[in-house]
Formats: C-alpha cells, sequence, structure tokens
C-alpha cells in the first residue's frame, strides 16, 4: 500500500511507528469527536430508516447495507 503525498507529508515528523499510527488513524477516521458524530448521524439514519417512494427492496437493503457496515466500522 502506497501512501499518498499528504499522508507522508503528515508522518515525515513522527520518530515512533505508535505516532505514525496515530497520525494515519486520523487522517483516515478522524478524531474521537468527528468519529461520534459519524456515528449519531448514522445512528439517525438508521433510526429513521425507511424505503423510499419507487425504490426496489434490492436498493433499499443496499442503503441499509452501507449504514450497518459503516457503523460497524467506527466501532
Amino acid at each position: 500500500m502506497l501512501l499518498s503525498i499528504c499522508e507522508f507529508n503528515k508522518i515525515t515528523s513522527c520518530k515512533k511507528a505508535r505516532d505514525i499510527w496515530h497520525a494515519l488513524e486520523e487522517t483516515h477516521e478522524g478524531t474521537n469527536q468527528v468519529k461520534e458524530s459519524k456515528i449519531d448521524m448514522l445512528v439517525h439514519h438508521y433510526e429513521l430508516f425507511k424505503i423510499l417512494p419507487n425504490e426496489s427492496i434490492t436498493n433499499m437493503f443496499t442503503r441499509m447495507t452501507i449504514i450497518t457496515n459503516s457503523l460497524h466500522a467506527l466501532g
């Protein structure tokens, strides 16, 4: 896996592997506050989830899967 220029610039000053890990984790997942906001938004979408007018079951299932997989990825 290759790092982007942005990722590389963020980790060049890191001295320890742990610091590199935290810098990349924050880059891809965001801070804890951002992570909590994403979780709150996804839970809100989950709680209000319903089939949309003229939506197929397949599309509805895909939307639900995206929500639940995103929540799972965020822990």
